[in-house]
Parts: structure tokens; C-alpha cells; sequence
């Protein structure tokens, strides 16, 4: 019996789209910024989409309510207007693009298909640092670090030495052991603010450390970002 060919795959062209919901569909991450989707379309941004927001059951569905054209690709970037992607053959430069977009979209605050992730910086005051440390020039033993949870939450983390259930640790050793209280009167106002994203959640977080221990304080934790932010700051070695 003769085998069957497999018939290729129709190529497509395909726009990368941000496309703004209805706001009562859930909460928002930012107050002026709508929540959105980000999707790839085989509809040209332009006419074409207008008309496809106001007119498909998909749209509907999805309670699209506009397009947000000031977030998407410009005309000649790859996925832009007049820059389309080709599907199949470029699904994976197409998932990439779409990531990208949806990182960026959520630092600037946008909620992005459903996701609420904020993260906020927090400290918390240690016991005495261990012997080799003058106390004459420590003001005192702190911890600082972000976090996307609810801040109670993640202090009771550490306080209690939380583990996953596959005994991974949720906590930080040395904050456990010397955990004294949590000090959100140590955070700088500047410093209150809500991040929408973690890498500025991080770099905030060095920002943090470095700031306190120009006060005098030893400091654990913030440590991802430090050497980075100490060199951009002219404290390198």
C-alpha cells in the first residue's frame, strides 16, 4: 500500500497584538494602566484589527474592548505592522517576541494576561552580628530583601523557618536564627514605592542594602544585584 505524504503546513502571517480588557473583569496591577492581552494574530494592526475587536466572537469571548497600540511592536519592528511574523515556521521566534512584550508591558506597569505580581521591599531587624565585628561602629543587624507576596507573609517565612514540602528551604538561615523583628520604619520612603517588576524589585533591593550601610547598619540579603549596583554607583573596589 502506497504511504501517505503529509501535506505541508500553510504558512500565515502573524502580528504580535496588545489588546485591552474590560476592566471589570478583575483588578488592576496599575490604576492608569488597563489590563491587557498580548496575542499573536493573523490580523493586520490597523483597519483590519479595529474591525476584528468590534466584530469576532473570539474578541468577545476574550472581552477585548480595544487595542492598545502605543504598547505594540512600532510598524517596522519584527511583529509590527509591516514587519509580520511567519507561523509555523517561526513559532519559536514568535513565543520569544510574545515573552519579551509581556515582561516589558508588566515593568510598565500594564496587567498582563491575568497576572497581579507586584513585589515590595521589606526589612527586618537581626540579633547582635556574630564576634569579629566592632560594635563601636555598628548601629545595628538588619536583613533586607523583596518579595512578591503579601509582606506578612514572607516575614512569618523566615521567622518560622518555612520549608517547601519537599524540604526546600523558603527562608534565609541567618535571618531564622537571628530574626528579631520586622523594622518597616528603616525603609526610606523612596523605597516604599510598589514594583512591577522583580529585576527593579532587585535592583532596588541592592539600593536598599548600600543606603543602610552608609547608616552604620551590617546588612544581610540584598545581595543579587550588589556588585552591580556598587560599581554603577562608583562603590566598586
Amino acid at each position: 500500500m502506497a504511504r501517505q505524504r503529509s501535506l505541508p503546513t500553510e504558512s500565515r502571517r502573524v502580528w504580535l497584538c496588545v489588546l485591552k480588557t474590560c476592566d471589570l473583569v478583575g483588578p488592576r496591577r496599575h490604576p492608569e494602566r488597563p489590563r491587557v492581552v498580548v496575542k499573536s494574530l493573523p490580523t493586520r494592526p490597523g483597519l483590519d484589527l479595529d474591525r476584528w475587536v468590534k466584530t469576532s466572537r473570539r474578541a468577545k469571548r476574550m472581552r477585548v474592548v480595544n487595542v492598545v497600540y502605543e504598547a505594540m511592536p512600532a510598524a517596522g519592528q519584527p511583529g509590527g505592522r509591516d514587519q509580520p511574523f511567519l507561523s509555523p515556521s517561526q513559532r519559536d521566534t514568535i513565543k520569544a517576541a510574545e515573552k519579551r512584550l509581556r515582561q516589558r508591558l508588566r515593568c510598565d506597569g500594564y496587567t498582563v494576561n491575568g497576572d497581579l505580581s507586584v513585589w515590595h521591599l521589606y526589612v527586618i531587624e537581626l540579633s547582635p552580628p556574630s564576634e569579629g565585628v566592632s560594635s563601636l561602629s555598628v548601629v545595628g543587624h538588619l536583613y533586607v530583601g523583596q518579595t512578591s507576596q503579601l509582606l506578612e507573609d514572607r516575614i512569618r517565612q523566615h521567622r518560622e523557618g518555612h520549608r517547601t514540602v519537599r524540604g526546600q528551604r523558603l527562608h534565609s538561615q541567618t535571618c531564622h536564627r537571628r530574626f528579631v523583628r520586622p523594622r518597616f520604619d528603616l525603609v526610606p520612603e523612596e523605597f516604599t514605592q510598589t514594583f512591577f517588576c522583580q529585576e527593579d524589585a532587585l535592583m532596588a533591593e541592592a539600593d536598599l542594602r548600600i543606603a543602610l550601610e552608609s547608616a552604620g547598619y551590617v546588612v544581610e540579603g540584598g545581595t543579587e544585584q550588589l556588585e552591580k549596583r556598587r560599581m554603577d554607583l562608583g562603590l566598586g573596589e
